[in-house]
């Protein structure tokens, strides 16, 4: 095996080749950094070992972006254990049904809709059409208005035009394309 793609020198694979797997899971997950805990069980293909995600749920209980990450990186795809906490984070929640659920997740919605930036993007980039449960949240933003109007509604938004009209850059291009 080429070591430098896994950016493993020969002392550590030394040290690693006497172990179980449970204990290199443990050493990777309590001594190295994400980077080398990465490379580590690509290395020995241990992202799926069930040992291994009870440690990083545990490890990471109170850390969507963590918990995405080793959805993302390590089993590239759902991990069901670990929705409960991702779906709690506006920000991981809208990222994992967009690279790891690839369509909408009902269950993170009430999440997303808090913000209206990513309520605005997973209306446009999952949904690809108007979400109407989360248009009063994007409605309090005059940029995401705006953007809302342009790219999901694909025109006049009449009952959002007062709070694009607060900020007035937004409102002259909304004016200028919609209105004349």
């Amino acid at each position: 095996m080429n070591l430098s793609q896994y950016r493993l020198d020969k002392k550590l694979i030394t040290i690693f080749e006497h172990l179980t797997d449970e204990q290199k899971i443990e050493t990777a997950i309590q001594e190295h950094s994400i980077q080398d805990r990465v490379c580590i069980f690509t290395y020995y293909e241990l992202e799926q070992h069930p040992y291994a995600k009870k440690l990083i749920l545990d490890k990471y209980r109170n850390s969507p972006r963590d918990l995405f990450r080793y959805a993302r990186d390590m089993i590239s795809g759902r991990w069901p254990e670990a929705e409960p906490i991702i779906m709690t984070d506006y920000h991981h929640a809208y990222y994992y049904a967009c690279d790891i659920i690839k369509g909408r997740w009902p269950e993170a919605e009430p999440t997303i809709m808090t913000n209206p930036y990513y309520a605005y993007r997973y209306a446009r980039y999952v949904i690809e059409g108007r979400w109407p449960e989360a248009e009063p949240i994007i409605m309090t933003d005059p940029h995401y208005t705006h953007s809302y109007s342009l790219n999901v509604i694909k025109g006049r938004w009449p009952e959002a035009e007062p709070t694009i009209m607060k900020n007035s850059y937004w409102w002259t291009l909304y004016r200028d394309r919609f209105i004349l």
